[in-house]
C-alpha cells in the first residue's frame, strides 16, 4: 500500500486510488497516519473525530476501524490478527513502513539533497525537485482546517518550503540563477519577512548582472521588517549587501571565481594602479637586480629589509611579487619551507599578525592570540610556534608600514608592535626575517625608537626609480605575453615622460593599462596614448572624466566615499586607507547610487576591493595613492574636509581602544 497525505488523503494499491469510505471513516485514517507506527489512544481518537459529541462513540469507532482493516488488509482471514491496524492497550497503531508513505520519502530526499547542496549542487537539485514533486497540493487537503491536522501541517509545510529554498540554492550554485528568479520574485511576495528568500534572490540577481535590483529587494526588506516589526536585517543579509555592493568575489559563480580579479575586469596585461601581488609573478618585471640584491642580503645576514621610497616607486610589488616568490622557490637555502606571513598593519596590528601567520601554514594552529598578548616576546613565540625545524625562519612581510604611525592604530598598540618586533630580531638564532615596505616621507617615524633604528640602518634598500632599460622590459614583455606589440613613437614617448620620475610608477601601469583597453587591433600607438593626456594626466583625466559622468546624487556620494578612504595623521601627511563595506554603506541612504559610483571607479581600476583578514568582510580601498595626489578635486575635497577626516580618525581610534577594552564604561565620556 501507498498512503499519500502531502495533498488529498489517498491509498493506492499497485498503482489504483482504493476508495476508503466515509469522510468520517478518511478522518481517522488521517489521524492515525499522522500518529503512524505509535499508539493513539481511543479518548484521543474520540476526541479528535467527535470533539462536540464524544459520548457513546466507542462502537462508532470500532465499527470504523474494523472497516478500515478490510480495506487495508483485503486478503486478511476472517479473525485473524490484524498487522497494520493494531489494537493496543486503550488504543490503535497504524504499523506501516516509512517509505510507503509520501512523507517518509519525501523527508529522505530532501535529506539527501541538502547533504550535497555545497558538494554537488546539481545532484542535491536532482534529490530535492523529486522530493518537492511529491506534494499535489496542501497536506491533508480536505482536513486543513482539523485540529488534530494543523501541527503536523504546519511542520511539513515548513519543510516543504526549506525544501524549496534549498533547492532554488542548489540551482544558483549550478549556475542556474537567471531560472530561478521567478519562483525567487514569487516567493518573495508570498513570503514577505522570509529572509533567507531576499538572500537568494539578491545572489541570483546579482549573478545576473542585476545588482541594482540586489541592492533594491534589500532596501526594500529592510524598510518592511523595519516598519511592520521593528527589527533590523540580520548580519548574514547586510554581508551580501556589502558584498554586492563591493563586487565580492565570493557572490560570483563558482566557476567564473578564478577568472574573476575586479569589477570589470578582463585579460588586459597592466595592472592599472594596483600593486603587483605573488600571482603576478609572470608579468613583473624590471626589478630583477634588485631581488638579487634583497636575496644577497637575506644570505649575508640580514634580519630586517627595509625597503624605503617615495610613494608609487614600486615598494609593494617587490615585496609581493619579487621578494616573496624567490623564497618560496628557495632562492635562500631552505627558504621554500619557510612560512611567510604578508600582512599590512592597519588599525589592528597584532590581529592582522596573526591572520598572517595562521595563513602561512595549512596546518597553523587554530589561534595564535594568546602568544601575541605578551608585552614583548609575542611576535616571538607566535613565530616559534610555527616552527617545526629548530633551523627554520618565520618571514614576516609587513607592507605600508607607515600605517602603524597614522590615525588607526593606537599610540600604546604601536609601541608594543614596534618593541616586539625588536625583541623577535635580536633572536641570536635568527629564526625571524622581517621586511617592510615604507614610504619615504615616513622614514623618520621608526627612527623614533632607538633598537629598530639601528636595525633599519643596517637593513635599508633605497627603492628608485626604474632605468629606461627596466621600464621598456616592464612593458613589453606583458604586452607580447597578451599578443599586443608598441608603435615604437609610443615606447620612446612613455620612456621619455616616465624615465627617471619619482613616484611614475603607477601612472606608468595606468597608462599601459588604458592604452591596452583603447588598442588598435594588437597594436598601442601614440595617437591613443596623446589623447588619454600621457603619463602625466591619464589618472587625474580618467578619474575627472568618470565624475562627471556621474549623476548629481552620485557626485555628493562620490566625495563622501572618497573622503572616507583617506586618513590624515597628526601632522597633516594624507594616505590612503581600506574601509570595510559595512562603514561604505552609510555614506548614502540610497545604496543603488553608491553601487553606481563604486561600479564605474572599480570597473577601470581607480578602487580595488579585497576583504578583510580578520573579519572576511569585504573591502574598498584607492588603488594608489598616486589617486589622491594626482586628481586635483580630491586633492580640493581633502584640504577643505581636513578637519573632518582628523575627527573620524580619530574617534574611529577611540572605538578601537574601546572595543579593545571590552566596552568598559571608563573608555566613555561621563558628562560630567
Amino acid at each position: 500500500m501507498d498512503y499519500r497525505i502531502l495533498g488529498p488523503l489517498q491509498v493506492v494499491d499497485a498503482g489504483t486510488p482504493i476508495d476508503i469510505g466515509s469522510r468520517q471513516q478518511r478522518a481517522l485514517l488521517a489521524l492515525l497516519l499522522l500518529d503512524r507506527n505509535r499508539m493513539i489512544s481511543t479518548d484521543r481518537i474520540i476526541e479528535a473525530l467527535w470533539p462536540d459529541d464524544p459520548v457513546g462513540k466507542e462502537r462508532t469507532l470500532w465499527v470504523y476501524i474494523s472497516r478500515l482493516r478490510a480495506i487495508l488488509e483485503p486478503e486478511r482471514e476472517a479473525h485473524a490478527k490484524s498487522r497494520v491496524l493494531v489494537t493496543r492497550d486503550h488504543g490503535y497503531s497504524l504499523v506501516v513502513e516509512p517509505l510507503d508513505v509520501d512523507v517518509g520519502r519525501f523527508e529522505q530526499l530532501i535529506a539527501a539533497g541538502r547533504r550535497l547542496v555545497r558538494s554537488d549542487p546539481p545532484e542535491a537539485s536532482r534529490l530535492l525537485r523529486d522530493g518537492l514533486a511529491l506534494w499535489h497540493g496542501s497536506v491533508l487537503e480536505e482536513f486543513a482546517y482539523e485540529d488534530f491536522a494543523q501541527a503536523e501541517s504546519v511542520r511539513l509545510e515548513e519543510l516543504r518550503l526549506v525544501a524549496l529554498e534549498d533547492r532554488i540554492d542548489a540551482d544558483i550554485r549550478s549556475s542556474r540563477h537567471r531560472e530561478v528568479l521567478g519562483d525567487l520574485e514569487k516567493l518573495a511576495l508570498e513570503h514577505p519577512h522570509r529572509e533567507r528568500i531576499v538572500a537568494l534572490l539578491m545572489i541570483a540577481l546579482y549573478r545576473s548582472g542585476r545588482q541594482a535590483d540586489a541592492l533594491r529587494a534589500f532596501g526594500s526588506y529592510r524598510g518592511r521588517v523595519g516598519d511592520e516589526l521593528g527589527i533590523e536585517p540580520s548580519p548574514e543579509l547586510k554581508l551580501i549587501e556589502e558584498q554586492v555592493l563591493l563586487h565580492d568575489v565570493r557572490l560570483a559563480p563558482p566557476a567564473e571565481r578564478a577568472a574573476v580579479e575586479a569589477p570589470g575586469s578582463a585579460a588586459n596585461p597592466f595592472k592599472g594602479l594596483r600593486a603587483f601581488g605573488e600571482g603576478d609573478t609572470a608579468r613583473f618585471f624590471g626589478r630583477d637586480r634588485m631581488i638579487s640584491d634583497l636575496v644577497r642580503r637575506i644570505n649575508s645576514g640580514s634580519r630586517l629589509l627595509a625597503l624605503v621610497g617615495a610613494s608609487g616607486s614600486g615598494k609593494s610589488s617587490v615585496l609581493g611579487a619579487g621578494l616573496v616568490p624567490a623564497l618560496r622557490k628557495g632562492a635562500v637555502e631552505g627558504s621554500e619551507e619557510w612560512p611567510i606571513a604578508q600582512m599590512v598593519p592597519g588599525s589592528r596590528p597584532f590581529r592582522e599578525l596573526e591572520a598572517a601567520l595562521l595563513r602561512s601554514r595549512l596546518d597553523a594552529p587554530e589561534s595564535l592570540g594568546y602568544l601575541l598578548d605578551d608585552p614583548e616576546d609575542g611576535i616571538m613565540r607566535a613565530c616559534l610556534r610555527l616552527l617545526d625545524d629548530p633551523s627554520g625562519r618565520v618571514v614576516i612581510v609587513i607592507d605600508q608600514f607607515e600605517e602603524l604611525f597614522m590615525l588607526g592604530a593606537s599610540p600604546s598598540e604601536r609601541d608594543r608592535f614596534v618593541r616586539n618586533l625588536e625583541v623577535a630580531l635580536d633572536d641570536a638564532h635568527h629564526r625571524v626575517l622581517v621586511a617592510i615596505g615604507l614610504r619615504a616621507d615616513f622614514y623618520g617615524r621608526p627612527l623614533e625608537y632607538h633598537r629598530f633604528a639601528q636595525l633599519i640602518g643596517e637593513g635599508i634598500v633605497n627603492v628608485v626609480p626604474l632605468t629606461p632599460d627596466e621600464l621598456e622590459v616592464a612593458a613589453q614583455e606583458p604586452a607580447a605575453a597578451a599578443g599586443v606589440v608598441f608603435e615604437t613613437p609610443l615606447m620612446v614617448q612613455l620612456l621619455t615622460d616616465v624615465a627617471g620620475r619619482v613616484g611614475g610608477l603607477p601612472m606608468f601601469q595606468f597608462a599601459l593599462t588604458e592604452l591596452f583597453e583603447r588598442r588598435d587591433g594588437g597594436i598601442l600607438t601614440l595617437e591613443a596614448y596623446e589623447q588619454m593626456g600621457g603619463c602625466s594626466g591619464v589618472v587625474a583625466r580618467r578619474a575627472e572624466d568618470l565624475f562627471l559622468e556621474l549623476e548629481p546624487n552620485e557626485r555628493e556620494a562620490a566625495k563622501q566615499l572618497f573622503l572616507r578612504l583617506v586618513t590624515i595623521v597628526e601632522e597633516g601627511a594624507w594616505g590612503r586607507r581600506r574601509v570595510p563595506a559595512s562603514e561604505i554603506v552609510t555614506i548614502a541612504a540610497d545604496t543603488v547610487t553608491l553601487q553606481g559610483v563604486l561600479e564605474k571607479f572599480g570597473r577601470h581600476r581607480l578602487l580595488t576591493f579585497d576583504r578583510d583578514d580578520i573579519t572576511g568582510g569585504p573591502t574598498v580601498e584607492v588603488a594608489h595613492e598616486a589617486l589622491l595626489s594626482e586628481w586635483p578635486r580630491l586633492r580640493r575635497w581633502i584640504d577643505e574636509g581636513q578637519e573632518d577626516v582628523l575627527h573620524r580618525a580619530r574617534l574611529a581610534v577611540a572605538l578601537a581602544e574601546w572595543t579593545a577594552a571590552d566596552e568598559k564604561p571608563d573608555y566613555l565620556l561621563s558628562g560630567e
